[in-house]
């Protein structure tokens, strides 16, 4: 979203596809942040776009529920991807020790 004329249809319907993809991921940190970012530089250009007056109270409580959402997808990718990792990391040092303790 490049332009500053940006609709809150728009501005929702495009993350929350994001989210529903996020939601069967496993993402690591470097990458939650880089779509948080995203989502604030989107959240950001929607504001600007607007004209004095144009936020409603409806509009910010929508957007703030929309972040929300963003966030418990993030969090829940971010422990998704720290489990999955963990067991690789458990497989390997216990392999690792394994053979040290065999000897």
């Amino acid at each position: 979203m490049s332009e500053t004329n940006i609709t809150f249809e728009v501005l929702k319907k495009k993350w929350e596809q994001i989210i529903s993809k996020i939601e069967n991921e496993a993402i690591d940190d470097n990458g939650v942040e880089i779509i948080r970012l995203r989502f604030h530089i989107d959240k950001n250009l929607f504001e600007m776009g607007l004209k004095s007056g144009e936020l409603t109270h409806k509009t910010l409580v929508e957007l703030h529920l929309l972040e929300s959402q963003l966030e418990v997808a993030l969090q829940i990718a971010q422990s998704r991807f720290k489990l999955k990792n963990r067991g690789i990391l458990a497989q390997i040092f216990g392999r690792m020790f394994g053979r040290i303790f065999e000897k």
